[in-house]
């Protein structure tokens, strides 16, 4: 996002717009909607502007406006046509740090002016960073059909009620969910409606109810984020980001996935890496359990799922010890996500008929020794292995397969930052992963498949394991 969206206030120095033509008529018929005056800059005026000046509402200043007539302003907008005036006229309210736009002509403009949907106290702006014009357009229509016509009337509704609420509940999660029950309920329905003594009657009665009742409790939601792309994340799981107090994320968790969170969610990160534990789970246990006590509403977002590889289960024992109500919010884990993006199944009829789950390390980031594990059964054939967390550990992998049974040849696919941009696919044989595992050029987080579904046809690019020649001289 090149520009950030604001409200400007009017309440002090008006606006100021340059020219005297239909172009500077539009602007100054724009901003009358909310400053009650603006100042113009022109030597000759449309007849629309005439009549704004004689209504009081324009008043008009030099034709060539300086650093004292620009110092100040909330906003200039430079819209003489004449493109060495809009030129100069930016130059000097860029140097004087007063927000300016010329109309088409981005280079020369501090902020855009959006497309605007109108509802009284309640704008809604849409911008599309100049690149669309037309787009901003056509969404404006669309909302306006959308939103309710009395929307202002509600809005101006809730703000009387303000004090009150103020009064009688405390900051924070209690006025937020008492607020959102109002303007999901009758009280909004009946104000849209234009019952307004319905509306106030029934916004009174929440009041008070919501004043007697006992402190909520809070409570945990262990959501899975998925493998990082936010389109794979599940209505559920927006859901519980948006009704969040606090969010402990994972490493892993993608940037884009917070941006479903609330803007005034807590975002604490908790993320562990091999050999990097920057929070025990022990603390992280008992920081879920501390904020929930305390009557907040608590996510721990976790990649993939909570219950594959995620240590939820340690998470759930701990909430469950102190008695805090809990909800699972299960997540496309890794491994699946990557099948997906390959187009590849994990089970087929002709060459699998079952898919096993292991991770690359053991508890404490000890290497894997898959003792409970009964590889040589595995080793048979028509079954997929799917490994996680097994980047520094791929070698091994490969070694205690080969021990039991697997054969030398059987294809190896290896999937770093599945769902992702930035994804990248490997594919090998067991035999080469166990010869040289630093050849497959892989980072965290990476998934491999082992199994003969590896290598049937896949989507898109997938690289073939460096030489070991190309490996000396990239590690040279």
């Amino acid at each position: 996002m090149r520009t950030f969206p604001i409200l400007v206030s009017f309440d002090g120095k008006p606006p100021l717009v340059t020219g005297g033509g239909e172009l500077a008529a539009v602007k100054t018929r724009l901003l009358l909607k909310r400053a009650p005056s603006v100042d113009l800059a022109a030597d000759e005026v449309t007849a629309e502007l005439a009549a704004l000046i004689e209504a009081g509402t324009v008043s008009m200043i030099a034709s060539k406006p300086g650093i004292d007539q620009l110092r100040g302003r909330p906003l200039v907008i430079a819209a003489t046509e004449d493109d060495e005036e809009d030129a100069r006229v930016s130059a000097i309210a860029r140097a004087l740090g007063v927000p300016v736009n010329v109309p088409d002509r981005p280079e020369l403009c501090t902020f855009a002016l959006p497309a605007i949907v109108d509802r009284g106290e309640v704008i809604v702006a849409i911008g599309t960073s100049g690149a669309s014009p037309v787009l901003a357009q056509r969404l404006r229509a669309w909302l306006e059909q959308e939103l309710h016509p009395r929307l202002d009337a509600l809005a101006k509704l809730a703000a009387e009620f303000r004090g009150a609420v103020a009064d009688s509940l405390p900051s924070g999660p209690p006025r937020r969910k008492f607020w959102e029950a109002v303007f999901e309920g009758a009280a909004a329905e009946a104000m849209l409606e234009g019952d307004e003594d319905k509306a106030r009657d029934l916004i009174g009665a929440a009041i008070a109810e919501a004043a007697a009742a006992p402190r909520p409790k809070g409570r945990v939601l262990l959501v899975g984020a998925g493998p990082g792309d936010p389109e794979l994340l599940t209505m559920k799981a927006v859901r519980a980001l948006k009704a969040a107090d606090v969010i402990f994320y994972d490493r892993l968790v993608g940037e884009a996935v917070l941006d479903h969170a609330r803007r005034e969610a807590e975002l604490i990160p908790v993320g562990k890496a091999k050999g990097a534990h920057s929070v025990a789970q022990e603390e992280i246990n008992a920081l879920l359990v501390a904020r929930a006590l305390a009557g907040q509403t608590v996510v721990r977002l976790k990649g993939g799922d909570p219950f594959i590889f995620g240590r939820g289960g340690e998470e759930l024992d701990a909430l469950r010890a102190a008695g805090v109500a809990i909800e699972i919010v299960p997540g496309v884990t890794a491994g699946i996500a990557a099948a997906a993006s390959l187009q590849i199944p994990l089970t087929h009829r002709d060459v699998s008929h079952t898919v096993t789950f292991v991770s690359g390390h053991e508890a404490g980031g000890e290497e894997p020794t898959f003792e409970h594990l009964d590889l040589a059964a595995l080793a048979s054939g028509n079954n997929t292995l799917l490994v996680y967390m097994g980047v520094t550990t791929a070698g091994i992998i490969a070694k205690r397969l080969l021990e039991a049974g697997f054969r030398p040849g059987l294809p190896v696919i290896a999937v770093e930052n599945a769902s992702r941009e930035n994804e990248r696919r490997v594919r090998a044989t067991i035999a080469e992963l166990a010869e040289g595992p630093e050849r497959l050029g892989l980072k965290s987080p990476a998934v491999l498949i082992f199994g003969e579904v590896a290598g049937l046809p896949a989507s898109g690019v997938v690289e073939t394991i460096l030489s070991l020649e190309e490996v000396k001289r990239i590690y040279a």
